[in-house]
């Protein structure tokens, strides 16, 4: 970046502005032989021939006086860009992390209470975070047969985490996630209200404003129904 007077600066705003030599020396009160000596030593300085010339390496140089100005530097801006990606990184990496251990311990206290439950004979609800994913895409849309409460509830707590998380990434990503898991998603409501002696068709109250989901959480909280064969 070469040194130069106030009066070239002055004088190279106007020309990146498309003024001519006479407007130039209008604007600054100068004679139109002093903007062309002003001219000839930036052209030097700038090792160049032609306005063109000077303009291209002059949209470069106005960018690093404007942050010179600023107290800034490119070297700062690149390396803020990089600690900023640090972080962000950083910050996933802790999310991730939080998550593994919150599902961690979800997951033991819930087999701890399975265990001791009166209503999961032969282990039958004992079904982990995985388990209850897997098994709820391999039923993507078999709205027949039964599921536990596990099963459902884990399969809720997935799409919950992962929508809250594509959050933070794009609001598109969280509709294109929440659009492929909804017939999963019902296909588990429907078996879990079956597991209670219910309808899937109860589904529906979900139309009604909050009141619908109140109903069919607490239906979805109910206990496998013994009776049923």
């Amino acid at each position: 970046m070469p040194t130069l007077s106030n009066r070239e600066w002055e004088v190279i705003k106007l020309l990146l502005e498309g003024k001519s030599n006479k407007l130039i020396a209008s604007s600054l009160h100068i004679t139109d032989r002093t903007v062309e000596f002003h001219l000839k030593n930036i052209y030097a300085k700038f090792n160049v021939s032609s306005r063109l010339e000077l303009g291209l390496k002059l949209k470069h140089a106005t960018n690093k006086l404007e942050a010179e100005k600023l107290g800034l530097s490119t070297v700062a801006e690149d390396g803020e860009s990089v600690e900023n990606r640090a972080r962000l990184k950083t910050l996933w990496i802790n999310w991730v992390t939080s998550l593994r251990e919150a599902i961690s311990i979800i997951g033991k206290e819930l087999k701890m209470k399975n265990t001791l439950s009166a209503d999961a004979p032969n282990g039958a609800n004992t079904m982990t975070f995985f388990e209850s994913i897997q098994v709820c895409f391999t039923k993507y849309a078999d709205f027949s047969g039964k599921a536990t409460r596990p099963e459902f509830w884990w399969f809720m707590l997935f799409i919950t985490l992962v929508a809250s998380a594509l959050a933070y990434l794009s609001e598109s990503l969280v509709n294109i996630f929440l659009i492929a898991t909804l017939l999963p998603l019902l296909a588990a409501g429907a078996r879990r209200l079956h597991d209670i002696g219910k309808s899937g068709w109860w589904q529906l109250f979900l139309l009604v404003p909050v009141g619908g989901i109140v109903i069919l959480g607490i239906l979805w909280a109910q206990p496998e129904n013994k009776f049923l064969a």
